[in-house]
């Protein structure tokens, strides 16, 4: 998938209704590889909301009997802020922040599992 594809599908993404932005990051180094929506200039908010995942994986062993970490969910005051896994390989998370009683969560992840087989270049 090139840049420009993926950059128009994290686009897509952050139209759904109640969006207010979304971003692919590494899970690793918390590089973003696209974002887009009005929260989208908010570079470390992208960057940070990475850690939630991070503190999952450091603690992971406490929550085997729960089963695979799905998504992070974090309420803030002004916004939900998940944490999805896209991909494994190359090990990339969508972040997405949106009003909790408008996104369609459902829709959203469907959506990021689409994305996280395009980019693994597997049929979607």
């Amino acid at each position: 998938m090139n840049h420009l594809s993926l950059t128009q599908a994290v686009a897509e993404l952050s139209k759904l209704q109640g969006m207010r932005g979304c971003a692919l990051v590494e899970s690793v180094s918390g590089l973003v590889w696209a974002v887009h929506g009005e929260l989208a200039a908010s570079d470390s908010l992208w960057e940070a909301a990475v850690d939630y995942w991070r503190l999952h994986t450091r603690n992971q062993a406490h929550f085997e009997s729960l089963g695979a970490l799905r998504a992070a969910v974090m309420y803030h005051s002004n916004c939900i802020l998940t944490v999805f896994r896209c991909t494994s390989e190359p090990d990339l998370l969508l972040v997405a922040a949106g009003i909790y009683e408008t996104v369609d969560w459902r829709e959203l992840q469907r959506m990021n599992r689409k994305l996280g087989e395009l980019i693994a270049g597997t049929p979607a």
